[in-house]
């Protein structure tokens, strides 16, 4: 116990379960925000991305990858069933002052091993602070997307809100990736909170001004579908709707073309994914296998080549108020995007003049309505405000300071 106690630095981990662990929000805004000299902060997770030099990174950042491609690749396979107990092992092994947990399922674990070691702490300043990264509604994804057998959706997302909600008497913090959860978890009200929104993070050097009308003039169009690819998010729909603007747009004098730059989990739908895209020219994979993450920069390098952004998210219970990262992605490099209809992303999008949106469902009678918009309608015509699409470190920051203050009190 004096390990705990004695060690001045201070040893913070960030777990997760299937994300990478250079995955955007817990590497890049999360740890990068939080580091600090006196600080030694570890993530655990799935295996980075090919392209992520790890060598290059923050010497105060480790990086534990306890789940790769080769072994776990299902993402509902039994191998999930121990991946709790493995993240504890390694939870005994670093014996860390705080822990950010990134994956609903891992709470019981790291309940388990703070209520083992703060409760015979002999002042709340050596207890163990536990910070939750609520990055979606785990109960709505278990009832409304189709990951898991009917019969077991109502007792599976019960079980875990219940388990949210009663692990909140020993979370320290709670960030909230969507303000939407309030009212969907009326919980979480009497927790100590915060919205760490999934805006996009710049660098020193970014520049927001970009010149998006050189298809105009160069009559040839990018599309672009990136992320990740399954049912949920559209995939196929929107690879479907870029070959039908493909024959209109061809009609107006233009060239076009489809960048696929992103990973699927789900083998089926890659299958289909390859089988709708191997005979068409005009469509590019970035990675041929999709069975294997592409790195956020070699992402945002696609974004950056754009014209446009196709966004072809079917419309899910669990997703319907939630405003998706590659919305403030978009904002910050003034991308136009075609998105499936909502009432929530309209009244967000539309004052901006970012986008089109589209009735994917019923596509044959307004191919070219869309088409004529997509090279008459200037885009972006407003100045909008950096508070709407960049993250802000000084969030996090102010908030883990504050439960470390507070801890001493």
């Amino acid at each position: 116990m004096k390990e705990f106690q004695n060690n001045k630095k201070e040893r913070v981990v960030i777990l997760s379960v299937l994300k990478p662990v250079d995955d955007v929000r817990a590497y890049q805004k999360i740890a990068k925000s939080i580091s600090s000299d006196d600080k030694k902060i570890t993530l655990i997770g799935f295996e980075a991305s090919s392209s992520f030099d790890k060598k290059n990174t923050n010497p105060t950042i480790n990086f534990i990858e306890l789940f790769t491609f080769k072994k776990n690749a299902n993402r509902l396979g039994f191998w999930r069933f121990f991946a709790g107990f493995k993240i504890f092992k390694q939870l005994l092994k670093l014996k860390p002052n705080k822990i950010i947990v990134c994956a609903v399922e891992l709470l019981p674990f790291t309940l388990l091993f703070k209520l083992l070691f703060s409760l015979k702490s002999e002042s709340k300043s050596n207890s163990i602070k536990l910070i939750y990264d609520l990055q979606e509604n785990y109960a709505f994804n278990i009832l409304y997307q189709n990951n898991y057998p009917k019969f077991l959706k109502k007792r599976l997302a019960f079980l875990t809100q219940s388990f949210e909600k009663f692990s909140t008497s020993f979370i320290d913090l709670h960030l909230l990736a969507e303000q939407c959860y309030l009212e969907e978890m009326s919980y979480l009200k009497k927790t100590n909170y915060i919205f760490l929104e999934n805006k996009f993070l710049t660098e020193n050097s970014f520049n927001s001004n970009f010149n998006n009308y050189n298809y105009l003039e160069k009559k040839e169009i990018k599309f672009l579908l990136y992320g990740s690819f399954s049912k949920t998010y559209g995939t196929l729909d929107g690879i479907l709707l870029f070959k039908k603007l493909e024959k209109e747009l061809y009609k107006n004098g233009f060239s076009v073309t489809l960048v696929l730059a992103g990973y699927c989990l789900d083998k089926e739908y890659s299958k289909k994914i390859i089988e709708i895209t191997e005979n068409a020219n005009s469509i590019y994979l970035l990675n041929k296998n999709l069975d294997k993450s592409i790195s956020h920069q070699v992402l945002l390098q696609e974004l950056q080549k754009t014209d446009f952004v196709i966004l072809p998210y079917l419309f899910n219970k669990s997703t319907q108020n939630c405003i998706p990262t590659k919305f403030y992605e978009c904002l910050a490099y003034q991308k136009p995007m075609l998105i499936s209809k909502n009432p929530k992303w309209e009244g967000f999008i539309n004052p901006l003049n970012a986008g089109i949106f589209i009735d994917f469902e019923e596509l044959e009678n307004k191919i070219s309505i869309i088409v004529k918009k997509i090279i008459s309608q200037k885009f972006y015509t407003k100045t909008i405000d950096e508070k709407i699409w960049k993250f802000d470190r000084k969030i996090l920051r102010k908030a883990i300071a504050k439960i470390n203050t507070s801890s001493k009190e």
